[in-house]
């Protein structure tokens, strides 16, 4: 191998001129390495480099190591090439050195005449080192002392192995110091850190693999997150971009790679920006003052056979040595970090061995002291976080949800991109949809009112015309032509067509419907609307591709094979926009035959049950108007109250307070899911807090609803671990609801309640007539008598507000005053005995943060 060190070597001679030795640049700082017979004695030297000027350096820039005749100068001036310092040889390996010319020669075994002579002269073993030179080429001069200090290189690799002292005996056979065996002596050294330094800033490769050389190697992978990162990324003035940092992710990111975890994913779905929010990490790592090695892959680079990640990391690698590779990093204090984007997009052999790869994967993580942090579907890491065995995963579950941007954040995004005030906030805070809002308002398209808002069907279809025009404008050059948008279009719609199964577009069939020759290739690469994957091509915005592979599904024979267990679950998105697609294109009527078979599914075992309740999730949740399935909505909210809180996954609190339906529908599912509910802990989500929010966003209106519920007796089943007190109902929770509220409109309950002429509503109007004998006689009816003086469940709780010292307190923070400074804060919160306690919600005071996040989220929408 030709090595030409000339742009890295320096002469080294006296202020008077005369040579002393050579050294090189060993990094970026300017360090030079030498031997130290080079510089010993001198106050002053003169330093010539490859362009002949010279440099004069004091002896203050001089750091001596006797020890191992070696020294280093300080000269940033220099204009030089660092040089590699390779790994230890061993002895027999082929050398070379420039004495004049090039001179070959072989490491001699056990330091040869390497050790120190006589004299002195020589490093200590281990590092002494004997180089024994070919016979000379004519004219080649024998080497001298002008020569010590230069640097001795593997002949294969040009790697510095050694350093040249001055020659004392046999001009055939010199001596040296092996730079790295004099490191390991003094690890915390000056020669140390210097190799150090050296490691992570010039690269090396092969058996000379150092951290420079892997950040180089895992660089090369980094294309797909630059153009990710740069999507998300300000781009200009009018420029549609999401630049809205989201800080509570990065600190989590933060906190796993300082932790002892192996493996996190950020979990979250389609749009919800857990890719971008991958890039953005990358970019994090190789963007700051020490850059640590990063790797990116995507699902569809795995293969079939891949034992494990480390198969994968050794071809994004280019062939190197993946345990090399992570060792490197890991004995330079930065170790691999492997982002793995889409892993549902590995081939099916690959997820069907799913235990066997994570197992594996989980132990050379552990070996080399490298990260894995993947970004996926809920329906993937439901599957895989339970494979990586426990001591593996970040946390409890190896999980960062990635969800909607919060209110700050969404304000800051529409700001940024030029949108105008919120709408509605499932749509205002979902990166996606702020995205392409910001695209089609930027293209004078509409994009709010009037236009695709809330609802995902005619927001993409107004994105897919901007799609195909641009795509359009770039094969003509600028000009758009209607007949063009629309083969692009078409041609789009194919293509979602021909990968609806798995969601890979092959090579063959995307050369054939967007030829290279004619520019079509070129112009959907260039709009990122497909993008290199694997062996293939993918959509880039997954649900944007989930909408268009829902227009082409065929869902006759795609349900019965879901619920035999032949279709991936984190193809469920596909499925659901499929049933979706048939809401929009033929209505409630046609949807409501495939909904009432998945609702009476919800409770059988394996793969039926579980695509039955995650259709059901995602397909009521999608529609623009669920009114037009109420009955499979009852249905669904009485199975579900009957089953109790085990069994209301995923049909939780948040499921209904998101359903688009008006307030007297929503507040009647709540009626039949309320026996469901239970105490939870300080900002959870309760469906008694969504009818808070209702009550207190349109108290006029929905106190007669509520009134409704009096004749419904049915018992709320609370859990295992926390019942509710006996004879607590949905009618009791009624009362203390309007009890507990009843400051929002006192005129309107007492008029609704008197009107209702129910017992409850009597009982209520007694408590209040007590509080302010005044309500019931503006109302012209009086408290009506009770047999024996009884009271049921909820009329004991406000009874009991008054009596006793707590009860008085709580009473007083139902009137809006403070309690004493003793009072328990969950005791005090709400009125007296435990029935009233457990409702928690039913006071504005108690469980505050669970319904006023409902009311803010939804009050406006839902009055």
């Amino acid at each position: 191998m030709a090595v030409d060190v000339s742009p890295a070597l320096v002469h080294i001679c006296d202020p008077g001129g005369r040579p002393r030795g050579r050294g090189f640049r060993a990094d970026p700082a300017g360090t030079v390495l030498t031997s130290h017979e080079a510089v010993a004695g001198l106050d002053h030297l003169l330093l010539r480099g490859p362009t002949g000027r010279s440099h004069v350096l004091t002896a203050a820039s001089v750091v001596p190591l006797p020890r191992w005749n070696l020294a280093l100068v300080h000269a940033p001036a220099l204009p030089l090439t660092p040089l590699l310092v390779g790994a230890e040889r061993p002895a027999g390996t082929r050398v070379l050195a420039h004495l004049g010319g090039r001179r070959d020669g072989v490491l001699l075994p056990g330091g040869g005449a390497g050790r120190p002579d006589a004299a002195g002269h020589g490093p200590p073993a281990p590092a002494a080192v004997g180089i024994a030179l070919t016979p000379r080429a004519a004219g080649c001069p024998l080497p001298g002392p002008e020569h010590t200090g230069q640097p001795v290189l593997d002949a294969a690799t040009g790697a510095v192995l050694a350093v040249l002292g001055a020659p004392h005996s046999s001009p055939h056979v010199l001596g040296g110091t092996l730079l790295r065996a004099a490191a390991a002596a003094e690890p915390d050294g000056h020669l140390a850190r210097l190799l150090r330094r050296n490691g992570a800033t010039v690269p090396g490769f092969g058996p000379d693999l150092n951290l420079a050389g892997v950040l180089r190697l895992a660089a090369a992978s980094l294309g797909p997150a630059r153009l990710i990162h740069a999507a998300a990324a300000p781009q200009g003035a009018g420029a549609a971009r999401l630049p809205v940092p989201r800080a509570e992710l990065a600190a989590q990111l933060q906190q796993f790679e300082a932790g002892p975890g192996r493996v996190l994913a950020l979990v979250g779905r389609p749009g919800s920006g857990r890719s971008t929010e991958l890039a953005a990490h990358a970019a994090r790592r190789v963007d700051r003052p020490e850059p640590a090695p990063t790797l990116w892959l995507r699902g569809a680079d795995l293969w079939a056979s891949d034992g494990g990640l480390r198969e994968a990391v050794a071809r994004a690698l280019g062939g190197a040595d993946p345990d090399a590779a992570a060792l490197a990093a890991r004995d330079a204090g930065r170790p691999l970090l492997v982002l793995l984007d889409g892993p549902e997009e590995m081939p099916g052999a690959l997820a069907s061995a799913l235990p066997r790869w994570t197992a594996a994967t989980a132990r050379w993580l552990d070996e080399v002291d490298g990260r894995l942090l993947l970004a996926c579907r809920p329906e993937f890491w439901e599957r895989a976080g339970a494979l990586f065995p426990a001591a593996a995963r970040h946390g409890a579950f190896g999980c960062l949800p990635v969800g909607d941007l919060t209110p700050a954040q969404a304000e800051r995004a529409r700001l940024a991109l030029g949108l105008g005030p919120a709408r509605a906030p499932e749509e205002t805070r979902h990166p996606l949809a702020l995205r392409m809002r910001a695209e089609l308002e930027a293209a004078g398209l509409p994009s709010g009112s009037g236009g695709p808002s809330t609802d995902p069907h005619r927001l993409f279809t107004a994105y897919l015309a901007l799609a195909a025009g641009r795509v359009a404008a770039a094969l003509s050059g600028g000009a758009v032509t209607e007949a063009t948008a629309a083969r692009a279009a078409a041609r789009l719609r194919e293509a979602a067509r021909r990968s609806v199964a798995t969601g890979a577009l092959g090579r063959r069939a995307f050369a054939c419907l967007f030829p290279w020759s004619e520019g079509w290739a070129g112009a959907v690469l260039d709009q990122r609307l497909l993008v290199p994957a694997g062996a293939g091509y993918r959509f880039a915005d997954e649900e944007f591709g989930d909408w268009l592979h829902g227009a082409h599904l065929d869902l006759d024979a795609t349900l019965p094979a879901a619920a035999r267990g032949g279709v991936p679950r984190h193809r469920v998105g596909v499925v659901a926009q499929a049933m979706l697609h048939l809401w929009h294109d033929r209505g409630p009527e046609a949807l409501r035959r495939r909904v009432r078979p998945l609702a009476e599914a919800l409770a059988a075992p394996g793969d039926d049950g579980w695509w039955a309740r995650h259709l059901l999730h995602e397909v009521l949740l999608g529609l623009p108007d669920a009114s037009g399935l109420l009955p499979e909505l009852r249905w669904l909210a009485d199975r579900v109250g009957e089953g109790g809180p085990g069994r209301a996954q995923p049909f939780g609190p948040g499921f209904w307070r998101r359903l688009r339906l008006g307030v007297p529908d929503l507040l009647d599912l709540v009626r039949r899911v309320l026996p469901a509910d239970r105490r939870v802990p300080e900002g959870g989500e309760r469906h008694l807090a969504t009818a808070a929010a209702l009550l207190t966003a349109a108290p006029a209106a929905v106190m007669p609803l509520l009134c409704a519920w009096f004749d419904d007796e049915r018992p709320l089943h609370g859990s295992e671990t926390d019942p509710p007190p006996p004879g607590l109902t949905v009618a009791a929770a009624a009362q203390a609801l309007l009890y507990a509220h009843r400051h929002l409109a006192p005129g309107e309950l007492v008029a609704t309640l008197a009107g209702r002429g129910h017992p409850r509503a009597e009982e209520l109007l007694a408590e209040l007539a007590e509080e302010e004998p005044a309500a019931p006689r503006r109302a012209a009816l009086p408290p009506a008598p009770r047999p024996g003086g009884e009271r049921p469940a909820a009329g004991r709780a406000l009874a009991s507000a008054r009596g006793t010292p707590a009860a008085g307190q709580a009473t007083l923070v139902l009137r809006g005053r403070r309690p004493g400074p003793d009072a328990p804060p969950a005791e005090a919160a709400v009125p007296g005995p435990p029935e009233s306690r457990y409702l928690g919600a039913a006071s504005p005071h108690g469980q505050r943060d669970g319904w006023t996040a409902a009311r803010s989220e939804n009050g406006a929408a839902l009055a």
